[in-house]
C-alpha cells in the first residue's frame, strides 16, 4: 500500500511539474513573439528593409486593405523598399493578444503610423489593427508567415 501511495504522489508531482513547464514555456514563447514584433517595429522605424525582411518567412502572404494579397518574403520586401523610399515611417505596435500553439502563433493588436513624405508635405497619421501569424522555423526562431491589417 505504501508503494501505491508513493506512486500516486509521484505521478501527481510529475503531472504538476509538466503543467508548470508547459505554462512556463508558453509564457517564454509569448515573450519571444512580443520581442520579434518589437524588433520588427524598430527596423521599420529605422527604414531598414533588409533588417525587417529577416522577420519574414519566405512564403509570407500579406493582405492589406483594398489590395490583392502579396506573396513571398522577397516580393513583400521589394514593395516595402519602394514605400520606404517615399516615406519616413514611425509606427507603434501595441499587442493585445499573443497565442502560441505548437509551431504557430499569432500577435493581434493595434497600430499607429506617422508617414512623412520624403518629397515634402504634411505627415499622414493612420491607425488600425493588425494580425501577425508567426511560424516557428527549423532553427527555433519565429517568422511572420501571414500578415493582415486594416
Amino acid at each position: 500500500m505504501k508503494h501505491v501511495a508513493i506512486g500516486a504522489v509521484f505521478s501527481a508531482f510529475l503531472i504538476a511539474a509538466c503543467d508548470f513547464a508547459s505554462t512556463r514555456d508558453a509564457a517564454a514563447e509569448r515573450q519571444t513573439i512580443a520581442a520579434a514584433t518589437a524588433q520588427f517595429e524598430a527596423a521599420e522605424n529605422a527604414g531598414s528593409v533588409d533588417q525587417f525582411r529577416s522577420y519574414f518567412d519566405d512564403d509570407l502572404v500579406v493582405m492589406g486593405p483594398d489590395k490583392p494579397p502579396v506573396t513571398g518574403g522577397d516580393t513583400v520586401a521589394a514593395q516595402m523598399r519602394v514605400f520606404h523610399e517615399k516615406f519616413a515611417v514611425q509606427v507603434e505596435y501595441n499587442s493585445q493578444e499573443i497565442v502560441v500553439s505548437g509551431d504557430w502563433a499569432f500577435d493581434r493588436g493595434t497600430e499607429r503610423y506617422t508617414l512623412t513624405p520624403k518629397a515634402g508635405g504634411a505627415p499622414i497619421h493612420k491607425s488600425g489593427n493588425y494580425l501577425y501569424l508567426y511560424q516557428r522555423q527549423g532553427d527555433g526562431s519565429w517568422k511572420q508567415s501571414r500578415v493582415i491589417w486594416n
